[in-house]
């Protein structure tokens, strides 16, 4: 094994050409992390002039700790240096706190700010410390960092904004940049994001995203402020305050030194539609205020005097095309973008990143990577569009909007076990034999032992 963790060098790059990757967010990043270490040239091509991160703090169930640790055992090591898990210990296996967000609207019901259940999650992945539990929240550029002092620096490019890519020969991608230049690879996977460019050339140009028909209000506050407003068991454990017609949810970072708070009003409307270009606009306190005025009153005044001046419009990205064409596959949000309402975005990115690399690295040479890519699809798909369905229902739930379960919170509770279940509790090295069986009925060759 190589400084930077890779196996040794015995795939075959198409005339030593890299496959190349658009993208350097996470996605694109644990995905070159897997591809090394099974020795697969690779380059990244990222359109900022530097790895960053949009956003703040991200959670991470058991099966995105899982895959973090099949990809390459390091990237689970960094994510645990900076996550922020409960720090009451009756709380430690606690994935959120769920609370009621406004009164109860029936007789003597329950008051803004009581406590609803506790949603738990105690798998382990292989390895994990005892007592460790597999889920937490950790600030996206935290873990960025974490990968990329993990990859070499010659694979990087930045300042690569892609524009189109054609074949110009056998195994051969001619990839064009905005800024004129070209690039020649063995293969291609957009890891672009959920505007993602690569996608229009792999499932066409009327596979968008569409609106979720919510927006979302985020707020960074210092923790001791917190502590002080609402108390330190709210203030440090990942706290879900469910209303009628929207929710909060607010979760430490940086091993509590910061609270990561947003506010998700529902768009009550759902035939509007989001016809601006860009999906950050500006907000205002005052606009916290009037969508969650029934809220409880604490934490909506924290949200407000902490709020960033933009809200982040929410998309979707369900379809049932299949997320490669050729030599170019898809990857995270640019195949299947879903909202954040089950914390499952980057998970699914650190699954795909995991079960991908394992298949190219296992057709041995790019020039029979179109199979591993078919692989990919098969298992992944139902997958991924299965989360971005989910996580709608969780948002309905948290809402007190599902027809037969409206604002009862034992049958709440029951539905969200079903659908974090499913997410955290997938069997990550099944789906993986899985698609080498498919693998294997491609190419005839049984690659299960490799």
């Amino acid at each position: 094994m190589s400084a930077n963790g890779s196996t040794t060098a015995n795939f075959q790059n198409h005339n030593g050409l890299p496959i190349a990757i658009i993208g350097g967010g996470l996605g694109g990043a644990a995905l070159a992390i897997g591809l090394l270490k099974h020795g697969v040239k690779v380059h990244i091509y990222e359109a900022s002039a530097s790895f960053s991160e949009i956003g703040a703090g991200v959670g991470f169930g058991a099966n995105a700790t899982t895959a973090l640790h099949l990809i390459d055992p390091r990237l689970l090591e960094g994510y645990m240096k900076h996550a922020t898990i409960n720090t009451d210990p009756e709380r430690e296996n606690t994935f959120n706190t769920v609370r009621w967000g406004m009164d109860e609207r029936r007789p003597n019901g329950a008051k803004a700010g009581d406590l609803a259940f506790h949603q738990t999650d105690a798998k382990k992945t292989p390895d994990a410390p005892a007592g460790f539990c597999m889920r937490g929240r950790i600030h996206r550029a935290r873990l960025l960092d974490e990968m990329v002092a993990l990859l070499p620096t010659d694979v990087t490019s930045f300042g690569k904004s892609f524009h189109s890519v054609e074949q110009v020969g056998a195994g051969m991608l001619k990839i064009s940049f905005a800024d004129g230049t070209t690039s020649l690879a063995s293969a291609l996977i957009g890891c672009d994001g959920i505007k993602s460019k690569v996608r229009s050339f792999v499932c066409g140009p009327d596979i968008k995203a569409k609106y979720a028909h919510e927006v979302a209000i985020r707020a960074m506050a210092p923790g001791e402020e917190v502590k002080k407003v609402l108390g330190a068991e709210m203030a440090l454990n990942s706290t879900l305050y469910c209303g009628y017609g929207g929710y909060c949810i607010t979760y430490p970072v940086d091993h509590g030194e910061f609270i990561n708070m947003v506010a998700m009003p529902h768009d009550q409307s759902l035939t509007s539609t989001w016809d601006q270009d860009d999906w950050i606009v500006p907000t205002s306190a005052d606009e916290v205020c009037e969508k969650f005025k029934d809220f409880y009153p604490p934490l909506i005044d924290l949200i407000a005097r902490h709020a960033l001046p933009s809200k982040w419009a929410l998309h979707t990205l369900q379809h049932d095309r299949p997320y490669f064409k050729g030599r170019v596959c898809l990857l995270g949000d640019s195949a299947h973008a879903t909202t954040p309402h089950m914390g499952a975005g980057a998970g699914m990115a650190m699954e795909d990143a995991y079960i991908l690399s394992c298949l190219v690295a296992a057709v041995g040479r790019s020039d029979n990577i179109e199979a591993a890519f078919k692989a990919y699809d098969a298992v992944r798909r139902p997958r991924t569009q299965g989360c971005i369905q989910r996580s709608i229902e969780a948002d309905l739930a948290y809402n007190f909007m599902i027809e037969g379960i409206e604002d009862d919170m034992e049958k709440i509770e029951q539905k969200l076990n079903e659908n974090f279940r499913w997410l955290w509790y997938e069997d990550l090295e099944e789906q993986l034999r899985r698609a080498q069986k498919v693998l294997w009925e491609i190419s005839g060759h049984d690659v299960s032992q490799l």
